[in-house]
């Protein structure tokens, strides 16, 4: 199985980076429906047109390589050859919104939204992949209920399919991040016995890195809308099989290793529809890896300094705060430290994010922030 799982992930990685390549090389033939054109936006940073489709390489990536382990695997396991093809299959209609989000900048964020519900619920009807523990008091009586914990499993993947395209802000963060995160539910699966959830781990993972080739740090391509919604599908899903297959792993040991994402969506939809009141579908330049590139970058690096620099100056930091909760979980696991640990660990996370995040705006935007300034886009 090791060596299985080593192909598929060298195939996932090389197919990835082949097909992100050739998008990159003939963007002149499809640029008009491939290439980002708005670059005055709130959330850009880039100065030239940049291909946004990268999600093209990373499903050709995980095809390829769930078609090497349908090939390669054991024949006595069947269902577990099949996986990663039938989770493909079933997030193809997270990934086709994004994509066609990607092309043509009209698919309203509802419908997106319910493309990665569908997705969810394939999968729950396919492989089972529905929670039906949190590992939570009030919460475990609730999830006891099949239509109670399919609405849950649902929300919780669309809710981290989402998180992820929240957080595609940089080159090579959301892509880099996710990588981490399957490598926490990798090492937790490599520790439980299961090799299913590892190997899909590092399908992902591999596809993941073939991309980031091209992206990081010179951002030749970006990810885009459909990239990002498979990527946090895939993500989640590894996260609900674990807990579906393996009744002694914590649930709040999955939700710290995959915390970053979920927080930064609950604290920004926070921060904009209570603190700020601009309401919660409306992009700004105060999330935290925006407010780190202004910062702790921007001002450390200087504005002389190249932008692939500073860029990936920026994920590098992000990066290592989620794999300090990598570490944490799987420090704790090894211990035989279960959910009250995790539980603190999370707790330690959500209070280290929020002091860095005050300290920071406090230190770009001094008094009170202008929300007009809020919505200029934040050019390299």
């Amino acid at each position: 199985m090791d060596e299985l799982n080593a192909t598929v992930m060298a195939v996932a990685l090389g197919v990835s980076a082949l097909v992100c390549l050739l998008v990159v090389v003939t963007q002149r033939w499809h640029g008009r429906l491939s290439l980002d054109h708005d670059l005055d936006g709130a959330q850009k940073f880039h100065e030239t047109p940049v291909p946004r489709v990268g999600g093209l390489g990373l499903i050709a990536g995980v095809l390829a390589g769930a078609w090497v382990c349908w090939q390669l695997a054991p024949t006595g396991v069947a269902a577990d050859k099949a996986a990663p093809l039938v989770l493909l299959a079933c997030g193809l209609p997270a990934f086709a919104a994004g994509l066609l989000e990607d092309m043509t900048k009209r698919v309203r964020v509802s419908a997106r939204l319910l493309a990665t519900f569908a997705s969810a619920a394939l999968a729950i009807w396919a492989l089972d992949a529905q929670l039906t523990r949190l590992n939570t008091w009030g919460l475990d009586e609730l999830m006891v209920y099949g239509p109670i914990a399919f609405v849950f499993t649902c929300f919780a993947v669309g809710g981290v399919a989402n998180a992820v395209n929240i957080i595609d802000g940089f080159n090579g963060l959301a892509s880099g991040s996710v990588v981490l995160m399957l490598a926490g539910l990798g090492a937790l699966a490599w520790w439980s016995g299961d090799g299913l959830v590892l190997q899909l781990c590092m399908l992902g993972a591999g596809a993941l890195l073939g991309f980031m080739l091209l992206n990081y740090p010179f951002g030749k391509i970006f990810l885009g809308d459909g990239g990002a919604y498979l990527a946090g599908f895939w993500l989640a899903e590894c996260a609900v099989l674990l807990l579906v297959r393996n009744p002694e792993v914590s649930t709040w040991a999955v939700l710290l290793a995959c915390l970053y994402p979920v927080f930064e969506t609950v604290f920004s939809m926070w921060r904009k529809s209570i603190y700020r009141k601009t309401g919660m579908g409306k992009p700004d330049k105060v999330h935290l890896h925006m407010l780190v590139f202004r910062r702790l970058v921007g001002q450390r690096m200087g504005s002389q300094s190249p932008a692939w620099a500073r860029h990936g100056a920026t994920s590098l930091l992000i990066w290592t705060m989620v794999a300090a909760c990598q570490a944490w979980v799987m420090g704790l696991t090894v211990a035989g430290q279960g959910t009250v640990m995790m539980l603190g660990g999370a707790i330690v996370f959500a209070l280290f994010y929020v002091a860095v995040y005050r300290s920071l705006v406090q230190a770009c935007m001094p008094g009170r922030v202008d929300r007009d300034d809020l919505q200029r886009p934040m050019h390299a």
